[in-house]
């Protein structure tokens, strides 16, 4: 089967979705403090989110489950956006960072949605563009992503089940 490997822009696209990632990460680093939590803003954000509940089980999840467990969540979104980043802006394993970074955006969005001054067409406008990074290999464009397919199909013969896999992910 020919694919055919996405140009320069849609790399470029790929790698600012990368800084942006980063960029949200180090705004709710552990060593950032706001109003009296680690994490940056999350602390606030999440309360947000609960008193405006888009669904009510998922507002349930974040007040009955998240919010007493706060510390362990506020590392999980740190180190989750901090891998995305890395992935989308190396251009590493772009097949499951677009998806994943697809899906951490649905997640945002089913808590989000509903909170007063939100623009409801950000969403769309996060998810979109990871899926076509996913769908198109992006990272084969100026990412790590484009060496190591090479390394991985020219092994013939001699591939394995976790270089196959590790082929679909780039």
């Amino acid at each position: 089967m020919s694919r055919q490997v996405p140009g320069l822009g849609l790399a470029l696209f790929r790698m600012m979705f990368g800084l942006l990632y980063l960029d949200m990460a180090l705004q709710k680093a552990p060593w950032i403090v706001h109003e009296g939590h680690r994490f940056g803003w999350l602390y606030g954000w999440l309360g947000q989110e609960v008193k405006h509940p888009t669904f009510g089980l998922y507002g349930a999840f974040l007040e009955q489950v998240v919010i007493p467990n706060f510390d362990l969540f506020g590392y999980l979104t740190f180190l989750t956006e901090l891998a995305l980043g890395l992935s989308l802006l190396l251009g590493l394993f772009t097949v499951a960072g677009g998806l994943g970074g697809a899906l951490w955006q649905v997640n945002i969005a089913l808590g989000a949605y509903s909170v007063p001054g939100e623009w409801y067409w950000i969403w769309p406008l996060l998810i979109a563009p990871q899926l076509v990074f996913a769908q198109s290999r992006s990272g084969r464009v100026l990412g790590i992503d484009q060496l190591l397919a090479g390394r991985l199909s020219g092994a013939g013969s001699a591939r394995t089940r976790l270089g196959d896999l590790l082929l679909r992910l780039t």
